[in-house]
């Protein structure tokens, strides 16, 4: 096993949930664990992308929606004057 590979995805689970407003205590440690654990039994290749795909469903996240590529179009108006 590599060196930390354990503490470096507990870390940044629990990194990824305190930054999407997850209180992270007691129970959200050892859930976190738990799911790193779960992740590991399947080997520790692809172990970080594996995880983080696992994070948002195992606790309950919003899935983050696709960045807006324009901004929204609004009518506007150039003042043209109105034909009789």
């Amino acid at each position: 096993m590599t060196d930390n590979i354990v503490e470096d995805a507990l870390g940044r689970v629990l990194a990824y949930l305190r930054l999407s407003g997850v209180s992270v205590d007691t129970d959200t440690t050892r859930a976190a664990l738990r799911l790193v654990d779960d992740t590991l039994e399947a080997g520790e290749e692809g172990l970080l992308e594996r995880l983080m795909a696992a994070v948002p469903e195992r606790f309950g996240l919003d899935q983050p929606a696709p960045p807006m590529l324009a901004p929204p179009v609004h009518h506007g108006s150039i003042h043209y004057p109105r034909r009789p």
